[in-house]
């Protein structure tokens, strides 16, 4: 897993996970990170393929999956 990747995730497992309007969208979260947005999809995208990550429309306004948050907090090996 990347840096990127690290920090992207342990970023969107910090946020409390409440419905859109309520929550900030993962798009965002990578962007103020630093994240370029053709860099911000490649981070969803292979978090997705890791089944750490899910959407449907998007990959800027999916969510972690309980794999995703399992191992922002170290308990999974990424």
């Amino acid at each position: 897993m990347t840096e990127d990747e690290r920090q992207v995730l342990a970023a969107l497992a910090a946020q409390e996970d409440h419905a859109f309007p309520d929550r900030r969208m993962p798009g965002e979260v990578a962007v103020s990170l630093g994240l370029p947005q053709r860099r911000a999809l490649a981070v969803f995208r292979s978090l997705a393929a890791r089944g750490f990550y899910e959407y449907d429309i998007s990959l800027y306004s999916g969510r972690l999956t309980a794999t995703g948050r399992e191992a922002a907090r170290g308990r999974e090996e990424p």
